[in-house]
């Protein structure tokens, strides 16, 4: 007996679209995607609205295909989200934060102790409202010291071992600086 046979008993042997994605626990427009593509068979009358008859039976055999294959029935990633993606994961490396940690001291080491936002900017070249911003969120440390914002060197070392490492849209000085590093420690540049 299948484990999907409970499902007989609640729900009609043809099934709309909405129904269909009910049982699938799926959005209409993942539905809707899939079924114009083949993924389960249906019946399309041609109209613009409730167009779609799915078979009950048909439902539960890919809900049991799903299971024995899902690499069959992937669907493209992404597709249906109206999120920004994220770009994490493949392709991306994993930072050894330690030995990135004391590698950037010794590369910064002759920057000063405690930066403003405009000396940051030089050494990474980012711009002083991209700081703003990462202040404003906590991202990166600061304090105000004669009305301006000063964060220590240690502090924007830290933000680039974490939340810095994530940024997506680096600037030119700081992947470069990721593939010096990812060179040194790797022998291949970053992928990121």
């Amino acid at each position: 007996m299948s484990k999907y046979a409970d499902l007989k008993g609640r729900y009609p042997e043809d099934l709309t679209l909405d129904e269909m994605r009910t049982v699938l626990h799926i959005s209409k427009r993942k539905a809707s995607y899939m079924l114009k593509n083949g993924y389960i068979p249906c019946k399309d009358s041609g109209k613009k609205t409730r167009n779609f008859r799915v078979k009950l039976k048909d439902v539960i055999s890919y809900l049991e295909e799903m299971e024995k294959h899902p690499d069959k029935y992937m669907l493209p990633s992404g597709a249906f989200s109206s999120a920004t993606p994220h770009q994490h994961g493949k392709g991306a490396q994993r930072l050894p934060v330690e030995e990135f940690r004391l590698w950037l001291e010794d590369e910064w080491f002759a920057a000063p102790d405690a930066m403003t936002k405009r000396k940051m900017a030089q050494l990474t070249g980012y711009s002083d409202s991209a700081f703003q911003d990462w202040i404003s969120t906590g991202k990166l440390r600061c304090v105000l010291l004669y009305n301006q914002s000063v964060t220590a060197k240690v502090w924007l070392i830290d933000f680039y071992c974490h939340d810095g490492y994530l940024i997506i849209h680096k600037s030119e000085k700081h992947q470069k600086l990721l593939n010096r590093f990812f060179e040194e420690y790797h022998g291949e540049p970053a992928r990121r």
